[in-house]
């Protein structure tokens, strides 16, 4: 009897044979009935899903349990790690506001209206006097940038004070707050003049020698005269703010409240110009 040809064959080639017949059938099936296999795929394949979920559990329940099984330690280190991060974020944008808070000040130097006449230089301040009683500040301009004594400083809002010493790179600024100065000054409502003294305190100066009679308000400007030439005329240089009348006395008590910004400020204005008192003559009259 003749034996079977495929009983000589080990069980691996018979069933790698059979493997390769299936596919190729199959194959031939798919390309010849594909309007029939695509129906069937689908649907073994919807029939499938739930076994693949269930595989693929043992994998998210070791993510999970690794997830629970995080130490103490480590999640107080990744606690830390974000406060950090945090920090260094809200510094920045520290720094972000700071500069463009100092950007928009610049805007507001270089578009001032007090500026009508001579050239500016813009400077920075850079530090005040060792004097803790004084009222001066350091500006980082000086006899190199042609900066010299009795020049007027500014701000956006207007007089700030007066360069009393020179260096190369840089200047004293006595502010308007100082004690030791004076500036005069008319009112611009009914063109009165009279003295605006500096107090120690860089929020409040004090107009000197105005008669109780005098026709003056709360809420008056005050600005430069040109007396003197020591200032220029016509800029701003504060606001009346309380008026005490005494009746023993003949002068009266008025506060003054400052429009420059004298304290706080990064950068102020050097103005050089002539003062205007030669070129303005009412403001001598």
């Amino acid at each position: 009897m003749q034996s079977n040809i495929f009983s000589r064959q080990p069980p691996a080639i018979r069933s790698f044979t059979l493997a390769l017949i299936a596919c190729f059938v199959l194959i031939f099936i798919n390309w010849r009935y594909e309007d029939y296999v695509t129906p069937v795929r689908s649907l073994v394949h919807r029939a499938f899903n739930p076994i693949y979920a269930l595989a693929s559990y043992p994998v998210l329940s070791g993510d999970w349990f690794r997830q629970q099984s995080k130490s103490e330690d480590q999640l107080r280190r990744e606690n830390t790690a974000i406060r950090a991060e945090l920090l260094q974020n809200r510094v920045r944008l520290q720094k972000l506001s700071e500069l463009s808070a100092e950007n928009t000040r610049l805007r507001g130097l270089l578009n001032t209206p007090l500026i009508i006449d001579g050239r500016m230089l813009i400077s920075e301040v850079i530090g005040t006097d060792t004097d803790p009683l004084r009222q001066i500040l350091i500006i980082n301009k000086g006899r190199l940038e042609q900066v010299k004594t009795g020049q007027t400083i500014l701000d956006d809002k207007g007089i700030m004070g007066q360069v009393i010493d020179v260096y190369p790179h840089s200047a004293r600024v006595m502010l308007l707050s100082d004690k030791e100065h004076a500036i005069s000054v008319r009112i611009e409502r009914t063109g009165m003049r009279g003295i605006v003294a500096g107090t120690g305190d860089s929020g409040r100066l004090a107009m000197q020698y105005v008669p109780n009679t005098a026709d003056i308000k709360v809420g008056d400007r005050l600005i430069s005269s040109g007396l003197g030439e020591q200032f220029p005329a016509g800029y701003p240089v504060g606001m009346v703010t309380a008026i005490a009348r005494h009746g023993a006395g003949e002068f009266a008590s008025i506060d003054v409240k400052p429009l420059a910004q004298l304290e706080g400020g990064h950068h102020v204005v050097v103005l050089f110009s002539e003062p205007l008192a030669l070129e303005q003559p009412y403001a001598t009259s």
